[in-house]
């Protein structure tokens, strides 16, 4: 199966090479053609009218072969046309070139981010799927498309100057062209080695993302007090270790052989065509002496610079086959096609949401999460989803969004199955606040609204956060609105507490138009009152809406219209507060301790 993928991806040079170029014409098409023209009349210049042209014309002198006044009008125009490459070339190859690479790294990563957008969330729990990624990315972080565009320009430029010496070489004696078929042996090895060290960078991609982890978890803010107060920095050390050993063990693995590879290359390419070439020139001069001593040396000069430029063009064309292995994860990770992709109806205003007999079971997993759960939400209810950790209630969350897609039974938006509606314009319909909310290092209004910002919009991140009430906390800072939080990018960024922030993302909810709101334990961060004026704030931002609120601790149970019981992923009760009290059953077990836990925490703050 290796062996097949890896013959797939160097029988796609040219296909790769032809979407690394639709990308660069896409994104730069000028600074593209500039780049092109550059490399074609810098190796035509020097390795034919410098290098052969020049000579040849200055030998011709010597041997009585024209003016001393022809000689000075093409010495002087190839003076003049070197001054015009080299100028062209200082143009291209700074300023244009740079903005260029700029142009190009943008269109790339856009392509790649779009993709990652797209991919289910299941893609983000296997290592798989952040191996392809890290290889997709090899593009931009290896220069890959920097050697696959300037490589190609290069060839170009290379083709047409070895067409001029092969034409010169082959007026002087035709046995001369066998020099040619050396760079073809070495192009073969090359292409044999390229496979290798794809081989060993494959081999070693999952131990380099091990690597990088130790890194992030070392440096990351969210790590920090754990590992400055436990032991477990020496468990982080062992797997850098681990991850770096396996490393060497890859490299001693395809290191012999690449080594080997070269070795022969190199053989091929440098030692027998000047040997060849430079003793068959001398056994003309010497032994047959039908060689002028001018047409020997230009003979040199043009075996020479043939040689170059057909190694040149051995190396380019494999270092393109190996640089198209990476464009080949990139075109596989953006052709990768979403398992959980929409219908074509458009959702209309929300009335009610069903779950019919639903079973899920994560990818990996031998046992549900959820199992044969079903029940329905009417426009306008509150509706409460309790149980302990591990019950299942953030997988319901996950399930409505269409996150995930279910294994068994059905989930109903309007009597009609949400698989047939549009994938994005569905779960527009929903508002979220997840339990592992992130605050991005943005402005507070760009972590409300959670896009661009202007005078249209900020009204609204402004009354969303006084619905989430911590506008006064964000009035208080010196920026208000537009301090930015975090310090990942600015020494004045400001770092809310876990309360606040949290706040600052349930504000997302309220700047949102929404017909469902989903939030999956809003109140994780924050004491008993601020939990409880939240929840104040939350019913009156949310009259006439329907809001799911997902949470073990059951504030919010006592104030819903239907509460909705989770054990082992099955749904054992339903009804509101006083039907399961009066039941006597596993709410009202839940709602008893907890109210005993309140109580006990009131008691000693009173002491």
């Amino acid at each position: 199966m290796r062996r097949a993928v890896d013959f797939k991806a160097k029988a796609h040079i040219f296909k790769n090479t032809a979407f690394m170029l639709k990308c660069s014409f896409k994104s730069a098409p000028i600074a593209t053609i500039l780049i092109y023209l550059a490399y074609i009349s810098e190796n035509v210049y020097y390795a034919v009218v410098f290098n052969v042209m020049f000579l040849q014309t200055a030998l011709s002198i010597i041997e009585g072969n024209g003016t001393f006044k022809e000689f000075a009008i093409k010495i002087g125009l190839i003076v003049f046309g070197k001054l015009a490459v080299d100028l062209f070339g200082y143009i291209v190859f700074h300023p244009v070139r740079e903005k260029y690479e700029i142009k190009y790294e943008g269109y790339i990563n856009r392509l790649i981010f779009e993709k990652a957008q797209q991919v289910e969330l299941a893609c983000y729990e296997t290592p798989e799927f952040f191996d392809n990624y890290n290889r997709a990315t090899w593009v931009i972080e290896k220069g890959a498309y920097k050697r696959i565009i300037e490589g190609s320009a290069w060839t170009l430029g290379s083709i047409v100057s070895i067409i001029f010496l092969v034409m010169y070489l082959y007026e002087l004696d035709p046995l001369l062209l066998v020099i040619v078929i050396c760079p073809v042996i070495v192009m073969l090895f090359r292409i044999k080695r390229n496979g290798v060290e794809f081989e060993k960078e494959k081999e070693m991609t999952p131990f380099e993302r091990q690597k990088d982890y130790t890194k992030r978890t070392v440096l990351l803010k969210d790590f920090a007090k754990e590992i400055k107060t436990t032991d477990i920095f020496t468990v982080v050390k062992r797997r850098f270790k681990e991850a770096t050993d396996n490393n060497i063990k890859a490299i001693n693995k395809y290191g012999w052989k690449i080594a080997m590879l070269e070795l022969f290359s190199d053989f091929f390419g440098e030692v027998i065509p000047v040997a060849g070439g430079f003793g068959y020139g001398c056994y003309r001069l010497i032994v047959r002496e039908d060689l002028p001593i001018s047409d020997f040396s230009v003979l040199i000069s043009a075996i020479t610079n043939c040689r170059n430029k057909l190694n040149q063009l051995a190396f380019y064309f494999t270092m393109q086959q190996k640089h198209c292995l990476w464009v080949q994860n990139l075109r596989e990770f953006l052709a990768y096609e979403p398992k959980i992709t929409g219908g074509e109806i458009e959702p209309g205003e929300f009335e009610s949401l069903e779950f019919k007999n639903v079973s899920f079971c994560y990818s990996g997993n031998k046992k549900n999460t959820l199992s044969n759960v079903s029940f329905k939400i009417n426009k306008g209810e509150s509706i409460a989803v309790v149980g302990h950790n591990g019950a299942g209630k953030t997988t319901l969350s996950k399930l409505m969004m269409r996150l995930y897609d279910v294994n068994e039974g059905e989930i109903l938006y309007n009597g009609i199955n949400i698989k047939e509606y549009d994938l994005l314009k569905y779960r527009e319909k929903f508002a979220s606040v997840f339990q592992d909310y992130r605050i991005f290092a943005m402005t507070v209004a760009e972590n409300v609204l959670i896009k661009e910002v202007d005078d249209s919009n900020i009204d609204l991140a402004k009354k969303a956060l006084k619905q989430s009430g911590v506008y006064d906390k964000i009035c208080s800072l010196d920026e208000k609105e537009n301090t930015i939080l975090t310090r990942e990018f600015d020494e004045e960024g400001v770092l809310l507490s876990g309360g606040e922030s949290q706040k600052v993302t349930i504000a997302r909810m309220f700047a949102k138009d929404f017909d469902l709101a989903i939030l999956d334990e809003p109140s994780s961060a924050l004491d008993p009152i601020a939990e409880s004026k939240m929840y104040d704030s939350l019913m009156e931002g949310t009259k006439n809406k329907t809001v799911i609120y997902i949470s073990h601790r059951l504030s919010s149970a006592t104030r819903s219209d239907n509460i909705l019981v989770f054990a082992n992923g099955e749904l054992i009760e339903q009804g509101n507060h006083e039907e399961l009290m009066t039941l006597d059953g596993e709410y009202c077990k839940m709602f008893t301790l907890q109210a005993s836990g309140y109580r006990e925490e009131e008691s000693g703050n009173e002491e």
